[in-house]
């Protein structure tokens, strides 16, 4: 089965606009959703994940990108950050990085390049 693993902050509409847009182009992956850090890499240490998203703020948001990287090297990311670390984005080798705000319109974007660049792992 296919599954998208999402980590965004509370609030965040993110793996709502990530079930759309799967459901728009007929995937339906299983999303889960983490808010915390500690929570999602408890969990995906428990398998392999193939498919990641991270939404979180400042440093977070690259900490939680180079830990799953180092964990996990070929897991897609898609990574959208309140700072400019494309940068550190490129070092990475993220699928697709947003820089906020990020509004659902250019999230889509991000995802159909992120889904043309590679199908999504898992299907």
């Amino acid at each position: 089965m296919y599954h998208i693993d999402v980590l965004a902050a509370h609030g965040s509409p993110i793996a709502e606009w990530l079930f759309r847009c799967c459901a728009e182009r007929g995937l339906f992956p299983r999303i889960r959703q983490y808010h915390e850090q500690e929570d999602f890499f408890a969990d995906v240490r428990e398998g392999d994940p193939a498919n990641a998203v991270i939404a979180l703020r400042g440093v977070a948001g690259l900490n939680a990108a180079e830990h799953l990287r180092s964990l996990y090297p070929a897991c897609r990311i898609l990574w959208c950050s309140d700072l400019d670390f494309s940068l550190h984005a490129f070092r990475l080798r993220v699928d697709h990085f947003l820089l906020e705000p990020v509004t659902e319109e250019a999230f889509r974007q991000g995802l159909s390049v992120w889904f043309e660049k590679t199908p999504p792992a898992g299907i």
